[in-house]
């Protein structure tokens, strides 16, 4: 047992990162898959009047998360910061509950929600600070699967309880619980996880030292690599806000089975999250990337053409696969292109996430306000194909060079 917990991936710290990372997907999973029901019922506005505010989120965290990761990593300490950006969220949270004016709650939603979603990669870089200093590098992928598993319990959970929250109890008793849950992680952040030591002296040699600036030849795979997973992340948010809606409004079942729906993809997300950190030592984390997005195609094409919820129900293991390799080895891609940049790399992979919200906020606003949210689905078809051939283009990332013992 003593041996068990002198593991880097078990120790207290790395615990502590992953309850963490689990409360923070509980809140996204609590607010996120409801905020598009919210908006067309609760404020009743039209589906183009839905998707600026998701726009207007994905691109506000694209400027922050940017900003706020290069200027990260010159911090001694992440806790604070990701302490702060907490307490911004469970403030949004709270404008969500209570209020009903639809440009207040827009602005809110782009100016602080969006600001407050900085504390999720903010988060991500202190865990990559950890694997950089503690973790082997041949298992830092599985590690990073570990840690983007707890998002997926996260979810196994929270969009059931939030649409049964929203249905039974209203919007205002799931976003005081999605504020009181943020003001919960602002607290332990500082509490239970302890300040990183400074980096090992060998990392500050010459032979060894990582660059602080991109090689030129690296540059191309990074934004292959950017737009892809733009692409890939672009359908699945396209996906989220959409699937309420079109089986509320098109396929008459009620809204509370998208929680369901969701809850087992996410269900079915952790042993592929898991499985794909571990592969990842023996195969190609760009050829198991890949094979995602071929799973991608085979989902959004079935939900295209599905009329019976069993249908849905069956296509989250196709969404399973999808989504439990992308964020289980995507940020692992990222790593190694900036190696010794944990802050830029994690702000440059969650903004894939944003930079996809962005534009297919937008995209399914136009879809569904000229055809209907059914179509959307066969737009993802298209963006997923466009990630493939992306991908197709980029070469295996170098390796690290190894540590010294």
């Amino acid at each position: 047992m003593t041996t068990l917990f002198q593991s880097p991936l078990l120790r207290p710290i790395a615990l502590g990162i992953y309850l963490l990372f689990f409360a923070v997907g509980l809140v996204g999973a609590l607010v996120i898959p409801t905020l598009s029901l919210f908006l067309a019922n609760e404020l009743n506005v039209r589906p183009l009047l839905v998707g600026i505010p998701f726009a207007g989120i994905a691109l506000a965290s694209i400027i922050y998360n940017q900003s706020i990761g290069y200027w990260s990593d010159r911090l001694a300490d992440r806790r604070p910061l990701v302490s702060s950006l907490c307490v911004l969220g469970a403030a949004s949270c709270l404008v969500f509950a209570f209020s009903r004016q639809y440009w207040l709650v827009a602005g809110v939603a782009v100016v602080l929600f969006s600001l407050s979603m900085v504390s999720f990669s903010q988060l991500l870089a202190y865990s990559l600070d950890y694997a950089e200093r503690c973790i082997p590098l041949e298992r830092i992928p599985l590690y990073n699967a570990v840690v983007r598993a707890q998002i997926a319990f996260a979810w196994v959970a929270g969009p059931p309880a939030g649409f049964l929250l929203a249905a039974h109890a209203g919007f205002k008793v799931t976003y005081c619980l999605a504020a009181g849950l943020f003001a919960v992680v602002a607290l332990l952040v500082v509490r239970f996880l302890p300040r990183l030591q400074a980096p090992r002296p060998f990392e500050e040699t010459a032979a060894t030292k990582s660059p602080t600036t991109m090689a030129p030849l690296s540059w191309k795979p990074l934004l292959l690599c950017f737009c892809a997973f733009s692409l890939m992340w672009g359908a699945n948010n396209a996906y989220l806000i959409s699937l309420p809606l079109y089986l509320d409004r098109e396929l008459a079942i009620g809204s509370e089975w998208v929680g369901w729906i969701m809850g087992t993809c996410a269900l079915l997300e952790v042993p592929f999250m898991l499985l794909s950190g571990y592969l990842a030592m023996r195969i190609p984390v760009l050829v198991m990337v890949r094979f995602a997005g071929i799973a991608g195609l085979l989902l959004y094409t079935g939900v295209y053409f599905s009329s019976e919820l069993w249908q849905l129900f069956s296509l989250q293991l196709c969404n399973a696969i999808f989504i439990g390799v992308l964020a289980g080895l995507g940020v692992s891609v990222i790593q190694q292109l900036m190696p010794g940049r944990s802050g830029s790399a994690s702000a440059l992979y969650t903004n894939t996430t944003h930079a996809g919200a962005l534009f297919s906020s937008l995209m399914v606003g136009l879809v569904a306000d000229y055809w209907n949210y059914q179509t959307v689905f066969l737009f993802n078809v298209f963006l997923v194909c466009l990630a493939i051939a992306a991908f197709a283009m980029v070469r295996q990332p170098a390796a690290h060079p190894e540590r010294p013992a």
